[in-house]
């Protein structure tokens, strides 16, 4: 077909789905019901027209697939096309906030999926393009998301050591938005280490901020999220900080945050040994995951713990086999596999597990550990009558800095001195 001919049809196709009517995207829960603008995207790619591409698929509609409907793999496969030399290549061609917004989410989905190297490398190609044009807010957005792609690695030293770096840069741009999503993000490491006076003080920071934020920074529930896991790890959750947190995340359409919830709840409920209850929760966190073809080896492994002990099994050699099945999952579950193979009986494989728990709890080592689960490794291993492993503390010698830090570090000490020249001129 001739490209006139080609560009005349393009455009009827283009015409036709972007009148379609449609709900709200910030209200779709299906990706039918975003099928005629993903239309319009791959259209307008067909034709070379990747500018307009690019604004079609960027905002409420990139946030749709990316939060209500966790279509990673959809995310991935659309935008492709932008990235002819591999996704830690910034698209060219594009004006330079289209082109950080693609990375950004190819970066998020990738992290999603599993592929956390690959993700850390397109999002330190975004940062270093955001930080030579002197865009701290995208800065700020970048730092953010590798934080918390390094904590997905447990690399829980250099993810605060950014984490930090973030509320640095925020406290000297002045930006309340930067500031209140640095404030959550050190909220929620304090959390994890155990700090909890510092948590306490920094929750009373943030908690009176408010929560009018622009979608695309945060999502409605995720600090109630955080301030309800905190409450669990202190032993101090109700179950009203998990409905309030529900309530919020289900009116944004946030089905991950939704999940995470699930699994907490079920987590909770198996502490307190309410079998039913926690089957139910790890239940419908599963099933959701599954509905995207996602994997959730902490629920589902959950979920055959609470399964065990309401005799749901039809046979000892079926629990067996599913104990098996997930721990060879690709990210085990460690802890509830220790728990599943001690009720079936077989205490070897338990205490391995047990000990793979402590290992990854222990994580970088003092102070960057999960307390929590630290604690509760010890336990198993004691009640195992397992030694406790004797692990090197934390060697910051090990932690090598991105090749981009020292300059983001830089320019946050160039724009300090220029805010207190300002002062004092």
């Amino acid at each position: 077909m001739k490209t006139e001919e080609s560009n005349h049809y393009g455009q009827r196709v283009i015409d036709h789905f972007s009148v379609l009517p449609h709900r709200p995207y910030k209200e779709v829960k299906t990706l039918d019901e975003v099928a005629p603008a993903l239309q319009v995207v791959r259209t307008l790619l067909k034709l070379g027209r990747f500018q307009e591409a690019a604004k079609a698929y960027v905002g409420e509609l990139s946030l749709a697939l990316l939060f209500n409907l966790e279509a990673h793999a959809e995310i991935l496969s659309l935008l492709r096309p932008f990235f002819p030399s591999g996704w830690n290549k910034v698209p060219e061609n594009l004006d330079s906030w289209s082109s950080s917004r693609l990375i950004n989410d190819v970066a998020g989905a990738l992290d999603n999926i599993g592929e956390h190297e690959a993700a850390l490398a397109a999002y330190s190609a975004n940062l270093i393009a955001v930080q030579e044009r002197e865009d701290w807010e995208n800065v700020s957005a970048t730092l953010f998301n590798i934080a918390f792609c390094l904590g997905k690695q447990n690399r829980l030293a250099m993810s605060h050591r950014l984490i930090m770096l973030n509320h640095d840069l925020a406290v000297t741009i002045e930006n309340k938005e930067i500031l209140f999503m640095s404030l959550l993000s050190l909220f929620a490491n304090q959390s994890r280490f155990g700090q909890w006076s510092e948590a306490a003080s920094t929750w009373q920071k943030l908690d009176p901020m408010g929560r009018d934020w622009r979608r695309s920074a945060y999502r409605q529930g995720e600090a109630e999220y955080w301030f309800a896991r905190n409450q669990f790890w202190q032993d101090r959750l109700q179950e009203e900080h998990l409905t309030a947190a529900e309530q919020l995340v289900r009116k944004d359409g946030n089905r991950n945050a939704l999940r995470g919830i699930w699994g907490l709840r079920g987590e909770w409920r198996l502490e307190q040994q309410e079998w039913e209850l926690a089957s139910k929760s790890f239940h419908e966190a599963l099933s959701m995951a599954r509905e995207r073809g996602l994997t959730n080896a902490f629920s589902e492994t959950g979920l055959a713990l609470a399964k065990l002990h309401l005799s749901q099994f039809h046979s000892p050699d079926e629990a067996r086999h599913e104990a098996e099945r997930l721990s060879a999952l690709r990210e085990p579950a460690h802890r509830f596999l220790a728990m599943l193979w001690r009720e079936i009986g077989d205490l070897e494989q338990a205490k391995k597990h047990a000990l793979a728990y402590y290992k990854w709890a222990w994580a970088d080592g003092e102070p960057f550990v999960w307390r929590y689960d630290l604690d509760k490794a010890t336990e198993l291993l004691r009640e195992l009558n397992a030694p406790i492993p004797d692990l090197p503390p934390y060697d910051p010698a090990k932690d090598e800095p991105f090749p981009w830090e020292a300059d983001v570090r830089k320019a946050i000490e160039k724009l300090r001195a220029e805010k207190e020249a300002e002062k004092k001129g």
